[in-house]
């Protein structure tokens, strides 16, 4: 699976609003805006090829997200990574999620089921944090797709994008992804046999392990301080008060 240009033109027959937002979240998860970093609608308005008009309105749902946040001297500014909204969110996630795994109204076909494991495939494979962020989003988006609930798909993906910019982070500086990669498996084997309960049960635990993963990634980077506009995303800010 190739990485997407995060700033591709925007065509015609592309909601407007939609692919605006679209971008600036992709720019977010693939950490080309990272935490603590400004954002302006000028220069994202001539990155993408817009007005200001829509790129305030996407700024603007992703503040009301909590991704970003309004400064009367920077514009807005991606939020930075904070221990409590990890206690927070995560958790909500894990429950979310195995209630989209457990509701799944029928058994896994042999198509979806070969789809999901050949991402699984590209992603232990790759050695791309972007990549792989790309590619665990695709999984658990085909995963949860299975429930046929777009009222949870939705709050679901508006989580994902809230922890997007964790995500990229964590897979920047952690390479090693094998706990992770092994409980992917796992659901989809419980889900191949028809155990909808196993499969929630397990893609549960992987949330939670995930918190506590990147809870543990964050107290160990404490003190560093916020990459600025331009520069790589090395280290995390870390803000304990959200």
């Amino acid at each position: 699976m190739s990485t997407p240009d995060p700033v591709a033109p925007i065509t015609r027959n592309e909601p407007l609003r939609e692919a605006v937002y679209a971008r600036i979240v992709t720019l977010l998860s693939t950490g080309r805006l990272s935490p603590g970093m400004s954002v302006t609608e000028a220069a994202l308005s001539r990155s993408l090829d817009v007005s200001r008009t829509p790129v305030r309105e996407a700024l603007l749902r992703l503040e009301a997200e909590g991704v970003v946040h309004s400064s009367l001297a920077r514009g807005f500014v991606v939020r930075p990574l904070s221990d409590r909204e990890v206690s927070e969110v995560y958790p909500i996630l894990a429950a979310l999620e195995a209630l989209a795994v457990r509701s799944a109204p029928r058994p896994l076909e042999t198509a979806e089921h070969d789809r999901l494991a050949g991402l699984l495939d590209e992603l232990e494979a790759s050695g791309d944090a972007v990549a792989r962020r790309a590619l665990d989003t695709a999984f658990h988006t085909g995963l949860i797709s299975l429930c046929g609930n777009q009222h949870l798909q939705e709050a679901i993906a508006k989580l994902r994008t809230s922890l997007s910019r964790y995500e990229i982070a964590y897979m920047q500086h952690t390479p090693s992804r094998g706990p992770a990669d092994r409980q992917h498996r796992l659901v989809l084997s419980a889900l191949a046999a028809g155990d909808r309960e196993r499969a929630a049960a397990v893609i549960e635990e992987h949330w939670h392990d995930g918190r506590r993963c990147i809870a543990e990634w964050l107290s160990s980077e404490r003190g560093t301080t916020a990459p600025s506009a331009g520069s790589a995303p090395a280290r995390p800010h870390t803000d304990r008060a959200s």
